[in-house]
């Protein structure tokens, strides 16, 4: 895992922003971000995180690894960073549920930030390697503000 940060110091309200690139099957990385929840907790307000997540482009690739591990022809591919446990299908869709309870929870509602890294944590102690739509789903039920349908 690498780190690589920038200090421009460019906005009148002081107010940090911040990404943090991942994959929802790398566990080094939730790790990190189930570690750095303390730390955007107590900023509070003053900082704003947004997750981004990597996939890769395979125009190239045989139709059986496109169908296995990409969407829109090969234009969202992912593959799991060491335990071929989990198609690269299963790790979009998870980025893509992340990234919606992200918009909900910690982009819109700055008071339900928590929600974010709680579903972060849920995934990550629970799925084990699993990170696909049942243990998604076990997650939304453990935290009473998600709802499946609307994520």
């Amino acid at each position: 895992m690498s780190v690589l940060a920038s200090f421009d110091m460019t906005r009148e309200d002081n107010r940090v922003e911040y990404d943090i690139w991942y994959s929802s099957s790398n566990d080094q990385a939730l790790d990190f971000i189930q570690d750095f929840a303390k730390v955007d907790k107590r900023f509070g307000k003053q900082v704003l995180m947004t997750p981004r997540f990597v996939f890769w482009e395979c125009y190239d690739c045989d139709d059986e690894f496109l169908a296995k591990h990409c969407f829109g022809g090969g234009k969202y591919c992912a593959t799991d960073s060491g335990t071929s446990l989990l198609s690269g299908q299963e790790i979009v869709m998870e980025d893509l549920r992340q990234m919606c309870i992200y918009e909900k929870y910690y982009w819109e509602v700055a008071s339900k930030r928590h929600v974010f890294w709680d579903y972060i944590k849920a995934v990550h102690s629970e799925c084990d390697n699993k990170l696909n739509e049942d243990c998604s789903q076990f997650a939304h039920k453990a935290i009473k503000e998600l709802d499946w349908q609307e994520t």
